[in-house]
């Protein structure tokens, strides 16, 4: 049967990665820090990563080389308490990642992050991430007739080694075609756009063709995409989200984990 959530049936759950699957304190994170203080000699904090993440939706911040970008202009050019309202305003302008700043900049990252040459085993990737679900999560919601699927804003590439190389969650427990990431196709040939943005949440919807399907995420930008893609929204840790519709079902747990203790 399908599984029920406080009352409601779902024949399908999306998981996004970072931050709920995965943790990338250690990974993603620190990538940020070593790329800004590289830029600008400046060492950032977890609650400077935070804010460009809750006040910077508007410049895609679910991608973390614009968070680095973000925060190399925010320190080069502004006081830090003014940092909140230059993001809030949009004094800083529409971030051109075809720039070669930007592509430099996007290339000292993957380096830390993949290794230099990428996927030698030595990137952040491998050294520095781990899971954040019990080994008995998968196959305990495997054994409900619930479909399975990921929405992602990591890059394709890396989506695929972190979740089948590393994690061993492809196929067993997820297709592989039911990973929406950056990079993914819609059926017309498009490259489908990045959340906030509900295109992938509605992209994956329409594959796994259920009724009903709820969204597990971290993050506004995990929030803002499962609302505006109509389904409900599952948030675990802390981060800080404002909602503004109330129609649909939000839960907030402390982890992933504890999806199995609410479980119908």
């Amino acid at each position: 049967m399908p599984v029920t959530i406080q009352g409601k049936v779902y024949s399908a759950i999306i998981f996004d990665v970072d931050d709920t699957l995965i943790d990338t304190s250690k990974s993603y994170d620190l990538a940020i820090k070593k790329t800004v203080r590289y830029y600008t000699n400046i060492e950032i904090t977890d609650s400077d990563i935070n804010l460009i993440r809750f006040t910077g939706i508007n410049y895609g911040i679910n991608n973390d080389w614009n968070v680095s970008w973000l925060l190399i202009q925010l320190v080069k050019n502004y006081p830090k308490e003014q940092w909140q309202t230059v993001l809030q305003t949009g004094k800083i302008a529409s971030i051109d990642n075809q720039t070669m700043e930007y592509i430099e900049m996007q290339d000292f990252f993957q380096n830390l992050y993949l290794g230099k040459p990428h996927f030698n085993g030595q990137g952040l990737i491998d050294t520095n991430e781990k899971r954040l679900y019990s080994d008995g999560f998968f196959p305990k919601l495997q054994s409900y007739e619930v479909k399975m699927a990921v929405v992602t804003s990591r890059p394709t590439i890396e989506a695929l080694h972190t979740l089948r190389q590393i994690n061993n969650l492809v196929n067993e427990f997820i297709q592989d075609d039911l990973i929406i990431s950056i990079g993914s196709k819609n059926m017309a040939g498009e490259f489908i756009a990045e959340k906030p943005n509900p295109a992938p949440i509605l992209e994956c919807l329409h594959r796994i063709q259920v009724k009903s399907a709820i969204y597990v995420g971290n993050s506004a930008s995990d929030y803002i995409a499962a609302r505006d893609a109509n389904i409900d929204f599952i948030q675990v840790g802390t981060s800080k989200i404002n909602r503004t519709n109330t129609d649909l079902t939000y839960i907030k747990l402390n982890n992933v984990n504890d999806i199995l203790a609410i479980l119908g």
